[in-house]
């Protein structure tokens, strides 16, 4: 098929609306997560920062098969569920109730650094599973997600020196919202690791960004790091993304009404998870019946 102007803008379009599609989903899921964590039917204390779909959405977008992502924020394994139209309902009943032990398929190395913190896990399971993708040698890369707050840590700036040091196909993210009390101004930075720069409220420039980043790593160039800007709601500069990516595609020609039907096409997804996880629950409360007694024979 050959692409004319008019049919690559067409395709480009249709990939900003998946990627918009995306956002509303991880939004409207978030918001449905964080109903039952304030009702006490999620034992997480993590705390969700809305308005960072974008950076979630268009990292995991970026991503390659066989590529891996460790992130010290929940969110971003719900944009890898999303991304990859995943059934919600499972997930998200998984997550009602008692915690589960970790293990099933992880590594053994991975279950016995179960008691380390979220940041010293997402770092040390980046580094592991990019020294394992540098000796198979298949270009694959490990994308390791943090907030700005972490940037100075002893342990991101360890990892950051044993990835630059090994070379490894290791990607840093870097979520750094300004006006919040831990933003920094700038992310950390290393003569041998490039840093770049990326509106996070725009969710095609953060995918460009990574891909950029793992096509470096994949070509054995090292490590290199991701600072994706956002801005608290609170702050002059804020844009909420999915605001942002509603303009990007008004102002490329896609229709009110469409833009409407993709958000309640989400709101619909959403919902039906939400109910499949209800229903998934109250079979697993439902006690198991007990086995029958064959009759005794008549006397």
């Amino acid at each position: 098929m050959t692409h004319t102007p008019q049919t690559s803008a067409a395709l480009v379009r249709d990939e900003r609306l998946e990627l918009y599609r995306r956002m509303w989903v991880l939004r409207l899921l978030d918001m449905a997560l964080e109903e039952l964590r304030v009702d006490g039917l999620i034992d997480d204390s993590a705390h969700v920062e809305f308005g960072q779909e974008a950076v979630a959405i268009g990292t995991v977008a970026a991503l390659r098969p066989g590529d891996l992502v460790n992130a010290s924020t929940p969110q971003f394994r719900h944009a890898q569920q999303v991304g990859l139209a995943l059934p919600l309902g499972p997930a998200i009943a998984d997550m009602i109730g008692p915690k589960r032990r970790a293990g099933g398929g992880a590594a053994d190395w991975k279950r016995s650094l179960a008691n380390e913190t979220a940041l010293g896990q997402s770092t040390l399971f980046a580094l592991g599973d990019a020294n394992t993708q540098r000796l198979t040698g298949q270009g694959e890369v490990s994308v390791c997600v943090i907030g700005g707050r972490d940037t100075h840590s002893v342990e991101f700036t360890t990892a950051a020196r044993i990835a630059v040091q090994w070379r490894l196909p290791v990607v840093f993210v870097v979520e750094n919202i300004r006006g919040a009390s831990n933003a920094r101004r700038r992310a950390y930075e290393s003569e041998a690791m490039p840093l770049l720069p990326v509106d996070g409220r725009d969710v095609v420039a953060v995918a460009d960004s990574v891909a950029e980043a793992v096509h470096r790593a994949s070509a054995g160039d090292g490590p290199a790091l991701v600072e994706a800007i956002t801005y608290q709601t609170s702050h002059p500069a804020a844009v909420d993304p999915l605001v942002f990516a509603r303009r990007q595609l008004a102002a490329t020609g896609s229709d009110g009404d469409h833009l409407c039907e993709v958000e309640r096409g989400a709101r619909h997804l959403v919902a039906e998870a939400m109910a499949s996880a209800r229903a998934l629950v109250r079979a697993r409360q439902i006690p198991p019946m007990p086995e029958s007694k064959p009759w005794s024979a008549a006397s």
